[in-house]
């Protein structure tokens, strides 16, 4: 997910279509700048492991993003 959230294309519309919190935002900003996840929770005053379970919704909030994309493009093609 984050390799394919370093294309600027797919992260802006990523965040046009998905409803993220800031710190949803501020974390997926942090990964992509390939930060540890105690890093980002020092950073962000949150726990190691609340940084994980937002790193599982965000992963989460992707898959459903890309399986959308993926039915768009499907209809457009018939």
């Amino acid at each position: 997910m984050v390799d394919k959230l370093r294309i600027k294309a797919i992260y802006d519309d990523f965040k046009s279509n998905v409803k993220l919190t800031i710190e949803q935002e501020r974390i997926i900003e942090m990964l992509l700048k390939r930060e540890s996840y105690v890093k980002i929770g020092l950073e962000l005053g949150i726990s190691e492991r609340t940084v994980g379970h937002e790193v599982k919704r965000i992963k989460k909030l992707y898959e459903d993003y890309c399986k959308t994309q993926l039915s768009k493009a499907i209809i457009l093609s018939e």
